[in-house]
């Protein structure tokens, strides 16, 4: 009896509560799910993202007409999450004949790559990478890595990071060829490159894009059209079928293909050998444009040839609980200006403390809200509602003061 009394309480509560005003969203998408224990976890799609672009303010889940608290998530490693050594300083740096500059920098912990830090410019060198543990005892990890320095169209192109096998030896020993004097570079950072899980970007657009040559840039520029506004495209991966090369790309972004702007970069290598096959074929874009303009670097070697470029983001999904029966929708595409951030919730922190399980569910067709209404027009200054009164106002005002003029002017000829 107390639990039917208390069902009957809440269900007269709710019909005497004002009625919730939704009518300020544009569209909705109704979320097909099957309440019960856990926590429901959709993916945004395509539709959501032209609409509101990365204003993620801009949602809202409702269940009856009842707002329902939620959160957003990225789930998995960002593309550049690394675990990073403090920057080392530079030991026991000489020149070897035949060879170049080298120097040792001490490791912490996993480490894959070292990054090389110098105030030189226009440079391109071959670089070896050897381990160990003792300082004394050295195992070669990879003899053919290369760094570069180059001015392009007013940007300064520089790759000084190499990549090597994985390794938790104390101690790198790095030869730089053909350098002959101590001093170039100043200190190092070595660091552990954590690898992307491949179903954890979502892939936006994979095409082949519009390829040209430009001879006096000495570049190859491709032209993707990701389709829409507003994706959270965070990356650009080219597929080639060339065998070997590094080349310094740069990314460009409009949102009509005629104004462009800078977004990106990245360097493109693909290097076999016979220790350590290197292969980075991705680019750094920002976000929310539908145009990119890839720019390859090619200098004095042959463009290499693009099959395909690919549009990645990150999947961003929205969770909330799902246990109480009824009609879940996302709304979207609400007012501006007042919502500036996220709506700040306590599912975070409740979640949190406990272990529910997740079941993934899709959004339904979008549609529009019909209790939508348009805000009104930002009402007009008076002066734009009365013009006619205005210029009357100013007319007065102008013969007044040329007959004060006038009047002025007679006085003090009378007087001369």
């Amino acid at each position: 009896m107390t639990r039917v009394r208390n069902l009957f309480l809440i269900a007269a509560m709710l019909a005497s509560a004002a009625p919730l005003d939704l009518s300020a969203w544009k569209y909705r998408k109704k979320i097909e799910l099957t309440p019960g224990d856990g926590v429901a976890v959709v993916k945004l799609d395509k539709e959501v993202y032209a609409a509101i672009g990365s204003r993620y303010y801009k949602l809202r889940i409702y269940r009856d007409n009842e707002e329902t608290a939620f959160f957003l998530t990225s789930p998995g490693p960002h593309l550049d999450d690394r675990m990073v050594s403090p920057t080392t300083e530079l030991l026991d740096e000489v020149i070897v004949p035949g060879e170049g500059l080298q120097f040792v920098v001490r490791s912490v912990g996993r480490h894959d790559r070292v990054t090389l830090y110098t105030d030189l410019k226009n440079f391109r060198s071959r670089v070896r990478i050897e381990t160990g543990d003792d300082g004394k005892r050295w195992a070669i990890a990879r003899d053919d890595g290369a760094i570069f320095n180059f001015q392009q169209d007013g940007r300064e192109m520089q790759s000084t990071t190499v990549p090597y096998p994985v390794s938790t030896r104390k101690f790198l020993r790095v030869t730089i060829f053909g350098w002959t004097k101590t001093g170039a570079f100043v200190s190092a950072l070595i660091d552990y490159r954590v690898a992307p899980v491949p179903d954890q970007a979502e892939v936006f657009a994979k095409l082949t894009p519009q390829i040209w040559e430009d001879a006096a840039k000495k570049s190859t520029f491709a032209l993707i059209d990701a389709g829409q506004q507003g994706l959270p495209i965070q990356t650009l991966r080219v597929f080639t079928s060339s065998p070997q090369f590094q080349r310094a790309a740069t990314v460009e972004c409009s949102g009509d293909a005629k104004n462009w702007t800078f977004c990106g970069n990245g360097t493109l290598t693909r290097l076999p050998g016979p220790q350590f096959t290197e292969e980075s074929l991705t680019a750094s874009a920002q976000g929310g444009n539908r145009y990119y303009r890839l720019q390859i670097s090619n200098q004095d070697d042959k463009p290499i040839h693009i099959d395909a470029v690919q549009a990645e983001g990150a999947v961003n999904q929205l969770q909330f609980l799902a246990s109480a029966p009824g009609n879940y929708w996302l709304y979207y595409d609400g007012p501006g200006p007042e919502y500036i951030a996220m709506p700040q919730y306590d599912l975070p922190a409740v979640l949190a403390r406990q272990t529910l399980p997740e079941h993934p569910w899709t959004l339904g067709a979008q549609e529009a809200n019909p209790l939508y209404r348009a805000p009104d027009p930002p009402k007009k200054p008076w002066s734009e509602q009365h013009p006619a009164l205005l210029y009357t106002a100013l007319g007065v005002a102008v013969a007044v003061l040329g007959g004060a003029t006038f009047r002025f002017a007679s006085r003090m000829n009378h007087q001369a």
